[in-house]
């Protein structure tokens, strides 16, 4: 466990979303609006993740780390990792 509780940071990242942006389907919104960022910016996230993820914070600053990398792993399309699992460097 690490300090400050068990904590669930795609939960986090998903209430922080929800609280930032608005509509009827938040996330797919939200999600949406970081595509078109970093098609407008010409960034590529799954090749370049923290180049997407500065983009994000610097078009919308009140995102946090865990939202924008949130946001930019949805916009590569990976999955969303959630829970405690076994940390990817041990699979």
């Amino acid at each position: 466990m690490m300090i400050g509780g068990a904590t669930n940071p795609v939960g986090r990242a998903e209430q922080e979303i929800k609280s930032l942006f608005a509509g009827d389907d938040v996330i797919a919104g939200a999600v949406d609006w970081a595509r078109g960022v970093l098609m407008e910016r010409g960034i590529d996230p799954s090749a370049h993740p923290v180049r997407a993820l500065r983009a994000l914070r610097k078009a919308d600053r009140r995102l946090s780390l865990g939202s924008a990398r949130y946001l930019a792993d949805a916009a590569a399309g990976r999955p969303q990792r959630r829970g405690h699992t076994r940390s990817p460097f041990l699979e």
